[in-house]
């Protein structure tokens, strides 16, 4: 009995790490239509930064986002991982797959 409640545990250990890996944002060198939104979104996203970074210091603080982004603004909080008063690249796009 056991070893039936230890194979359980490790099944769902796996299975757990397994679904922490993945994630639905493809990489930029993905082929097809997924790589290519993946690129058309990176870019997206680099140039609403590049906009949003007023004094272009690579990081967005509060002030800059609340004078062009309401949701953003509101959103500020939760975004703010390190809780540094700023929000880096990662932090804005939210998730670490794609380099500045």
């Amino acid at each position: 009995m056991k070893r039936y409640g230890l194979f359980i545990l490790l099944s769902a250990m796996l299975t757990q790490s397994a679904l922490a890996q993945k994630t639905m944002v493809p990489t930029l060198d993905q082929e097809g239509r997924k790589g290519d939104v993946a690129r058309l979104a990176n870019q997206k996203a680099h140039e609403r930064f590049a906009a949003l970074d007023k004094d272009k210091d690579g990081k967005l603080s509060r002030p800059e986002v609340e004078q062009d982004s309401a949701y953003l603004a509101e959103k500020f909080p939760e975004r703010d991982l390190n809780s540094d008063g700023y929000l880096s690249w990662e932090e804005f796009i939210g998730h670490s797959r794609w380099e500045k």
